[in-house]
């Protein structure tokens, strides 16, 4: 045997044989994430938002939430994000408040870019992040109307028609200067509005208050309309429908003394005033309204059915609401009648008959024009 065959027979002796198993570490598996409570309706800058997170780990490891936001405008996508987040938060619920605008303080906020990304406990990190984008839209002005009169919407008296404006994402401020149209009846001036300027409500800055004051010609039905357009030309209308009507007839409200009924006479002894103490009227009501060009008064007639006369006789000069009567003047045992009658500035005539003791022109006892008092003088 040659010596290069036993020096390899050597080193095959030298080889043991090798048994057992290898060990590696099990790999961390990535969590998934998602993103829950996507409105279902339009996103409004300024509205209130709340977001859900929800995994699942497979090892069932803690997981830990990273959410940024970002405000952006619509037409250029990401592109026209921030760079930097308004918002973030760890807590697996995320509350934010859409802003109005960019960080630029002027570009409306149009998109809304929502970033989610977690990680385990040992630092296997979700893949891709979870994005939620979300148009945001313009909040258009809101609109209240309201009217007044302090004539009873007669014709040919003014109107004060009232709108108070807001605008919850620009501010009231920035509402355009409103739109006013009239509609009215066939033959109606839908030109007759003028400005009628009024104070701000110091309690409520988050509001505008602006009016016009409309006068209508004829009576009918008339409706103002009144349109808010805000930067963005979010627009809202609303209109209110006014019933103009002639102007009335006075009524006898309240008289003195007490009117006897049933044939009864009010007994006299000493000189009685007979008086009108209240008359309602849309224009010429008693006791007058000073200080408003569109009332007056009330015009007064007074008159005296003495026995013996065949009708009641008008008492020069007796204008006024009262009317005094002195049984001096007259027998004891007389029946007399003391009569007042009203009139505005329609001047209606009094079409009942004279010996009627009351009278209304729109034949309503509720609202009569002549009282009669019955007196017997003692």
């Amino acid at each position: 045997m040659s010596r290069i065959a036993l020096h390899l027979v050597g080193l095959v002796g030298l080889v043991a044989p090798v048994s057992g198993c290898f060990y590696a570490e099990p790999i961390n598996q990535r969590p998934s994430i998602t993103i829950e409570g996507e409105p279902t309706e339009a996103v409004h800058r300024g509205d209130h938002l709340e977001l859900f997170a929800r995994s699942e780990d497979p090892d069932g490891h803690y997981v830990q939430y990273q959410w940024r936001a970002y405000a952006c405008n619509e037409p250029l996508g990401e592109d026209g994000c921030d760079q930097y987040p308004f918002a973030d938060g760890l807590n697996q619920t995320f509350e934010i408040d859409v802003p109005i605008r960019l960080s630029d303080d002027a570009t409306p906020v149009s998109l809304l870019r929502v970033v989610l990304a977690a990680k385990d406990e040992l630092g296997a990190t979700s893949r891709p992040e979870e994005e939620l984008l979300l148009p945001v839209v313009n909040r258009a002005p809101t609109l209240e109307l309201d009217r007044s009169s302090r004539h009873g919407f007669v014709t040919a008296t003014p109107i004060e028609v009232y709108a108070k404006i807001g605008d919850a994402d620009d501010g009231p401020a920035a509402v355009m200067p409103l739109t006013w149209v009239v509609f009215g009846p066939a033959g109606g001036d839908t030109t007759a509005i003028v400005e009628l300027a009024i104070g701000q409500d110091p309690l409520d800055p988050k509001h505008l208050q602006f009016a016009k004051t409309f006068t209508p010609n004829i009576p009918g039905e008339w409706t103002i309309e009144v349109t808010a357009t805000d930067p963005l030309d979010g627009q809202t209308t609303a209109s209110t429908m006014i019933t103009v009507a002639v102007d009335g007839p006075p009524c006898l409200a309240q008289v003195v003394p007490i009117v006897a009924t049933g044939g009864a006479a009010l007994p006299i002894t000493e000189p009685t005033l007979f008086r009108v103490s209240v008359v309602i009227d849309d224009l010429d009501l008693y006791p007058p309204q000073l200080n408003d060009p569109f009332l007056g008064t009330t015009r007064f007639a007074w008159s005296v059915k003495a026995p013996g006369q065949p009708a009641h006789l008008a008492i020069s000069g007796a204008v006024g609401n009262s009317f005094a009567v002195d049984p001096a003047s007259y027998t004891p045992g007389d029946i007399i009648e003391v009569r007042a009658e009203i009139f505005d500035r329609t001047n209606d005539v009094l079409q009942c008959p004279n010996t009627d003791p009351t009278c209304s022109v729109i034949s309503q006892p509720t609202c009569i024009q002549r009282q009669t008092w019955r007196v017997e003088v003692r």
